[in-house]
């Protein structure tokens, strides 16, 4: 999209944009934000007040942006302060784009970490204590340690030890991984070829057992890896956010980027093909 438009698009009548290939005039430009505007709504129903302070908008400018006879489009500063509000970019707002979130800017508060230092000290039991009494929200790059029998998970060398040294029933534990996960372990394919069936066994039926005894302090979400890609990430309450790329940590801290990843955790959740209470009869007919 020029420049030009953005400044301009509410009284701009002769410019044309083009979404996936398709033109768009003014007013179907506007109909293509009324639909972003309500996604956004109907995932901070929650929070409406919070939303509304963040975006600066009163509850005249919401019902204005949620009429479908309005045909006008806000004005930029407007899509701006919804933007910064919901993460969402400008261009995901107008329907020109689909990434939703556009580009992220790193900032200083990024650091690059290995997963243990020289003196053998990992960083994650830092931040682990850091985040006492918080929530934790995991998803695993294979299977979680936690629920990982030794020597059963068929992980490569250097695979995450977060959740190593946690007592479940002492912390708020939430872990979303692909369904995919335990359908391939069940098979035996994958990573998990050539390992015994009767380790396999046990190490899911571990997991059942697990998920079923520490519910609802221990929350398994399994959600389908074809329809929803993450990469493997930790958020430590509202204090930390890491992704793990192997034998090394992105860390970040500054409020906006913690809460990025909180929601992209809370999307995998509502995304979610299998849910927690489930878990356990779901294994059942897995194993079956």
């Amino acid at each position: 999209m020029c420049k030009l438009c953005f400044f301009v698009i509410i009284s701009c009548d002769l410019c044309k944009f083009t979404a996936n290939g398709v033109k768009m005039d003014r007013r179907d430009l506007a109909n293509a934000f009324r639909g972003r505007f309500r996604q956004l709504l109907d995932e901070f129903q929650d929070d409406l007040p919070g939303f509304l302070k963040r975006a600066r908008l009163d509850r005249s400018a919401l019902s204005q942006l949620r009429d479908p006879e309005h045909d006008r489009l806000p004005r930029a500063e407007t899509l701006r302060r919804i933007a910064e509000a919901t993460g969402a970019s400008v261009d995901w707002l107008l329907a020109l784009e689909n990434a939703r979130e556009g580009r992220q800017k790193m900032t200083e508060s990024s650091e690059l970490l290995t997963a243990t230092d020289e003196e053998g000290i990992a960083p994650l039991e830092l931040w682990r204590s850091e985040a006492k009494g918080h929530k934790l929200r995991y998803v695993p790059a294979v299977l979680p340690d936690m629920l990982s029998l030794a020597n059963q998970t068929g992980g490569a060398k250097g695979e995450e030890k977060i959740l190593t040294g946690f007592d479940i029933d002492e912390m708020d534990l939430e872990i979303a991984m692909p369904i995919q996960t335990l359908e391939t372990m069940a098979s035996r394919t994958g990573i998990w070829h050539g390992k015994n069936a009767e380790d396999i066994q046990k190490q899911i039926t571990h997991i059942a057992e697990l998920c079923d005894a520490h519910y609802p302090v221990l929350r398994l979400h399994l959600f389908d890896a074809r329809v929803n890609f993450s990469a493997p990430f930790t958020v430590f309450g509202r204090i930390r956010a890491s992704v793990y790329v192997g034998q090394a940590y992105i860390s970040v801290t500054r409020p906006e980027e913690v809460k990025f990843f909180t929601k992209k955790f809370d999307g995998l959740v509502r995304a979610a093909a299998i849910t927690p209470d489930a878990v356990p009869e779901y294994i059942d007919r897995l194993l079956s």
